[in-house]
């Protein structure tokens, strides 16, 4: 049977032990801007049609939104939510951030 481990540290997280999942989404945002297209726009989008045609779907999915799942011991969880990019910034929460996307 294969042991469940801490993606970050690798230490084993026996059963009925303490674990956090995270859940990281990110997705494509629009500002509402788009960029000044010299020629027909139609033809501009069925041109991009064509091309993505000849794409991978994965490819073109993961372009628009990724989802990544991990599980973490606790020192691992508090240590990400604390300084998440280890950037040594810290870190907005809730009212903080309200009002800066979308």
């Amino acid at each position: 049977m294969k042991k469940l481990r801490c993606h970050c540290c690798g230490r084993e997280l026996p059963k009925g032990n303490l674990k956090y999942i995270l859940e990281i989404r990110s997705f494509a945002d629009f500002d509402g801007y788009l960029e000044d297209f010299e020629g027909d726009v139609e033809e501009g989008i069925n041109d991009l049609l064509d091309a993505m045609e000849s794409m991978d779907p994965k490819a073109l999915e993961e372009d628009v939104s990724k989802e990544l799942i991990f599980i973490l011991c606790k020192s691992c969880r508090d240590r990400f939510t604390s300084d998440p990019f280890q950037t040594g910034k810290a870190v907005f929460e809730g009212e903080d951030i309200k009002g800066t996307i979308h």
